[in-house]
């Protein structure tokens, strides 16, 4: 068997606390040494519940019960009080990614930066350039009120994960994810964490409905309190009035449901790709008499709860009865042991860094204290010789001179002190030396210092407005809609225009673009020339000889949806002609260079011709192409099809004969959006000001004439 150092998992959660003990094993196995489970007095977010004094219970006893003084601790943070932003990054030079994420920070979190403790997770799939990145961060003020409950109980962390995160590597590690999309859901008691994920990228999301939504339905419905509706909840599955308690808790189950539902719905909206097909079950809430069959049937999911960690080596603390019984909520506990014993694919931490240096310098200082007393030993039979030899030399020498400052130049460049003894005229050319170099040394670092506050602040200064004013270009670049739809002020409004003149305002004739969604990249070497779009045409680029900072600025791309039938064509034509005009203003310190179309297609392949022979056979009025109708039904259980998860990702039923079937229904106008086109538009912005054209010089020949 293989031995190695410990490493504890401690997640404490509302209801109790939960901690495994793993250790390296053979054959890419892990020991589980030991299991805990604590449940708390109360929980925490109970009316009169002590949080503070129940933690602190809870880790008292735990410590009690275990002995962590030669394992490491990695624990875990709630998943509601983290941010976790993904975006995609170019093929990029490795060494230039920390460089863009941490712009990609700046730009996503959205607090100053100093406030928070952030990390990133670099995430790309075998044999594909694309990088994605994981940004993930939490207050520093809320990790430090939670990490202090470990400080007091004497625990010092080694790395600190957020549940979510934790629970993939449970899942990756653990090989429950497969080439299709699996959907990880473990509801606590106070929040459900969504991770969809794959074996190369994930994506988290923190929804605030958890068992104590259930309690307190059963509050209501029962008039009792809390306490006595937390144990009738949790003994429900063996109830005689089991039927009764899943009926007053069907409202929360319904609301669950829902939110999970638009989740999943805009997930496959920006992951078309995606196919959802499994939903994995963690957490004690699934205990819950009927949780499991009731997201499975109005999902559209199997929804499988595990019974065992398959990458534990058999032990008698396996089948230790308690780790049996609350499996499903060691889960999170189990993925920070692995992510502490590397064999996690997350790997980032979202640990103070002032705790990091205090807990390694504080493992350290035993043999620094060794090291320190060989060095004084050393040092002191060093300083002793030289001691000696000082005073030997010092009695034969006088003290070097006091030279002043303004004195110390005259007596270089003069001849000032050449009749003394050599030695003494030598000492008083270095000891001025000496002042010199000492001033010299002084002006130089206070002027490099004001230099670069003054060149921070420059670019500062320079680059305040860009932002803004680069905004207010596509925004003035968007295509202006027709009247009666710019002027509407609500939805409704808006609604009843297009019911009002269906012919004019048919949606696939509409002069609209919409803006989805806008990332700027830092790039100090943009490629400006020699590109084309998806049409084939040769981008419009400016002429780089004789422009400054040809190189430097930012990447812009636009993902964008517009209902025109005309497409590819009227993007180019309408918007991207647009940007190219309203952004080359002169003066400006910026300009818009190459403009590229990168994609473009319809929302739902085939819809777009399909949409333009019913608009030849349809030529009576209101009876335009894009309608679509409302309907109850679903389409669970076709492949990759968003439409199963309900709401209006999945809105359809009874069509007119001549109607086929929509996918995506406009939640404004409830008009099928199937055959709009999606399409994706890049951008350089060069950070110089756009060239003047030069004016041409007359021939002289051409004005004799005149």
């Amino acid at each position: 068997m293989a031995s190695g150092q410990a490493v504890w998992g401690i997640d404490v959660g509302k209801c109790a606390l939960k901690a495994v003990r793993l250790r390296a094993g053979d054959d890419d196995k892990v020991e589980l040494l030991a299991s805990d489970y604590i449940a708390h007095a109360k929980i925490l977010t109970q009316p009169d519940a002590n949080r503070d004094e129940l933690v602190a219970n809870a880790l008292e006893k735990f410590l009690s019960r275990n002995d962590l003084s030669n394992d490491q601790v990695v624990v875990s943070v709630p998943g509601q009080h983290t941010l976790a932003r993904f975006s995609k990054l170019p093929p990029v030079d490795e060494k230039k990614i920390p460089e863009i994420v941490r712009y990609e920070a700046d730009q996503q979190i959205p607090f100053d930066i100093d406030e928070v403790i952030w990390d990133y997770q670099t995430f790309q799939e075998e044999d594909s350039p694309e990088i994605e990145v994981g940004i993930f961060a939490m207050k520093r003020e809320l990790i430090r009120d939670y990490l202090l409950h470990f400080e007091n109980a004497g625990i010092e962390p080694v790395l600190v994960q957020a549940a979510p995160l934790a629970l993939y590597n449970t899942a990756q590690a653990d090989g429950m994810l497969s080439d299709e999309t699996t959907i990880i859901l473990d509801i606590g008691a106070e929040n459900t964490d969504l991770i969809v994920a794959t074996p190369y990228s994930l994506w988290t999301r923190t929804i605030p409905l958890g068992g104590s939504n259930f309690t307190d339905a059963l509050v209501k419905s029962f008039k009792l309190s809390f306490s006595k509706a937390e144990n009738l909840k949790q003994s429900a599955a063996s109830s005689k009035y089991a039927r009764q308690i899943f009926q007053a808790m069907r409202p929360i189950f319904a609301d669950l449901v829902q939110e999970l539902q638009r989740s999943l719905g805009f997930y496959t909206s920006t992951h078309r790709e995606a196919n959802l097909t499994k939903c994995l079950a963690m957490g004690n809430a699934f205990k819950l008499p009927g949780l499991q069959k009731y997201l499975q049937q109005n999902l559209g999911l199997d929804v499988e709860r595990p019974n065992a960690f398959s990458m534990i080596a058999p032990s008698a603390a396996v089948n230790a009865p308690q780790f049996k019984e609350q499996l499903l909520s060691f889960g999170v506990a189990y993925g920070l042991a692995l992510q502490g014993l590397n064999q996690g694919k997350i790997t980032s931490s979202l640990l103070p860094p002032e705790i990091a240096r205090q807990a390694v310098w504080g493992k350290k200082k035993p043999f620094f204290g060794a090291a320190a007393a060989c060095l004084l030993v050393a040092a002191g039979m060093i300083w002793i010789r030289q001691v000696v030899d000082s005073n030997a030399v010092a009695d034969d020498m006088p003290p070097p001179p006091r030279i002043p400052l303004d004195q110390a130049d005259d007596i270089i460049r003069s001849d000032t002190g050449s009749n003394l003894p050599a030695f003494q005229y030598a000492q008083q050319i270095s000891t001025a030396a000496d002042v010199l170099r000492r001033e010299h040394g002084r002006l130089k670092g206070e002027g490099e210092y004001e230099l670069e506050t003054i060149d921070e602040f420059r670019k500062l200064q320079a680059n305040r407005v860009l932002i803004p004013k680069l905004y207010d270009v596509i925004h003035r670049s968007l295509p202006e809609p027709a009247e009666a739809l710019r002027d509407a002020e609500s939805p409704e409004a808006y609604r009843a225009a297009v019911e009002a003149d269906p012919v004019r305002l048919e949606r696939g004739r509409r002069e609209q673009v919409f803006l989805e969604s806008l990332s700027l990249e830092y790039d100090p070497e943009l490629t400006t020339l020699g590109m084309t779009d998806v049409t084939g045409v040769e981008v419009d680029a400016v002429d780089p000889e004789g422009i400054e900072q040809m190189d430097e600025g930012f990447i812009v791309t636009l993902k964008c949806r517009t209902p025109n039938r005309d497409g590819v064509k009227f993007v180019s034509d309408v918007f991207m002609q647009r940007l190219r005009e309203l952004g080359r203003p002169p003066g400006e310190g910026f300009f818009i260079n190459r403009v590229v179309l990168v994609s473009g297609e319809p929302l739902v392949r085939g819809a777009a011709d399909s949409d333009k022979r019913k608009d030849e056979r349809q030529k009576g009025p209101g009876r335009g192409a894009g309608r679509g109708s409302r309907g109850t039904g679903s389409k669970a259980g076709s492949r990759g099809n968003p439409g199963r998860f309900g709401g209006r990702f999945g809105q359809t039923g009874e069509q007119e004969d001549d109607t086929e079937e929509a996918t995506y229904i406009d939640p404004v106008t409830d008009e099928s959006m199937d055959a709009d086109w999606v399409f994706t538009v890049e951008f350089d912005v060069v950070l110089s000001d756009y060239p003047e054209p030069e004016e041409e010089e007359e021939d002289a020949d051409d004005l004799g004439g005149l």
